[in-house]
């Protein structure tokens, strides 16, 4: 009997991860307009900073895709879904497939301001080389955003000792209240990044950019404000979308055999945002097609980051009642019941702490 075909779009972490682990079970066909394998996006601050070599972006040669069998498309760019013919249109071809899942990312959201074209985004290799050159001429950089790629910029950085000033248009960040904002922004400013909260990006120049805080000065300027979800091939495809492709909790879009996983889908409004939650949703998908029990939690956050020496995990729901466990460790509660936590500065915390508040465990039992 013939291997059924899965084609996925997109070579990310959750294509990536889709593909692994269906090789060997389906005829896999991975396409990517991208012209270089899989690389981890996480680490591309820490390569602008000098912390890692480019090589070792790259966890998966050319042969990994050889040896597991998968079709490895690169430089392709997927165009249209022909749903009736169960085809993929490409710009190098027609490629028919059984299932057919997008994991197609995101683009960073870009600034809309007056001299935006002096601003850069990081979102692929090719931007991290454009700004780690940028940086390594000029000393510093101006970062744009306090969101969790901004605050890793900045950090590594300022570990590698340049001149690195942080704005943002909000008081606290990451969505945490003062206390624990206020701890990050302190280690933070210790380990050498200048913080302007509260300042709204007006515009851009050569030479630095104007906010309502004041003119900071800064050649390299990079925006980390958010990521838009890559739907076109989707919306041209008469396939649903919101902000993200539309999908069920099993993965499914509005299209049979399609389906979405990683920053490119939207649960409920939710966009997951972050390469280990694209590659969760990999995992669980690649149980449910074949055949096994699985589900994702799709209102459970769990991100882990390290900003320069500074490792951070947000973990669940933390919006709750706050209650300190320890220094570094802050729990979160609904009545009885912990929801969330957030740890700073010891990561191994949190894996066991995730294990317990998915397990429902009390503020008592801890």
């Amino acid at each position: 009997m013939d291997r059924l075909r899965v084609v996925i779009v997109g070579d990310g972490p959750g294509g990536v991860e889709l593909a692994g682990r269906l090789a060997g079970e389906w005829d896999v066909t991975v396409v990517d307009r991208e012209t270089l394998p899989h690389y981890t996006k996480p680490m591309l601050s820490h390569y602008i900073a000098g912390f890692v070599r480019r090589e070792k972006l790259f966890p998966h040669g050319l042969d990994w895709y050889e040896k597991k069998g998968i079709d490895l498309r690169l430089g392709i760019e997927a165009k249209l879904i022909d749903r009736a013919r169960k085809v993929l249109l490409t710009d190098g071809g027609e490629v028919s497939y059984d299932v057919l899942v997008l994991a197609t990312g995101a683009k960073p959201r870009e600034p809309t301001v007056e001299g935006r074209e002096h601003i850069l985004t990081l979102r692929t290799i090719w931007d991290a080389e454009k700004i780690k050159a940028a940086i390594e001429e000029e000393g510093g950089a101006v970062i744009i955003g306090g969101g969790f790629i901004g605050l890793e910029l900045a950090g590594n950085l300022a570990k590698a000792g340049y001149d690195v000033h942080l704005v943002h248009r909000s008081g606290t960040l990451l969505h945490l209240d003062e206390e624990l904002s206020g701890m990050i922004k302190g280690r933070l400013e210790e380990a050498g990044v200048t913080f302007h909260l509260n300042a709204d990006l007006l515009k851009a120049d050569a030479e630095g950019i104007t906010t309502t805080k004041g003119y900071i000065p800064g050649k390299p300027k990079v925006c980390a404000i958010g990521i838009v979800p890559n739907v076109e091939i989707a919306r041209k495809s008469g396939i649903h979308v919101g902000r993200g492709i539309l999908i069920d909790e099993g993965f499914r879009t509005s299209a049979k055999d399609v389906y979405a996983i990683g920053d490119c889908a939207e649960y409920n409004g939710i966009i997951c945002g972050t390469a280990k939650g694209a590659a969760a949703h990999a995992r669980v998908l690649a149980n449910l097609l074949l055949g096994k029990e699985d589900r994702y939690d799709f209102e459970f956050r769990s991100t882990l980051f390290k900003f320069g020496d500074l490792p951070l995990a947000i973990i669940g729901n933390t919006r709750g009642e706050g209650h300190w466990l320890e220094e570094g460790v802050k729990v979160f509660t609904e009545g009885e019941r912990v929801t969330g936590a957030v740890i700073i500065g010891d990561a191994r915390k949190a894996f066991s702490l995730e294990r317990r508040i998915k397990e429902g465990v009390s503020l008592r039992e801890l």
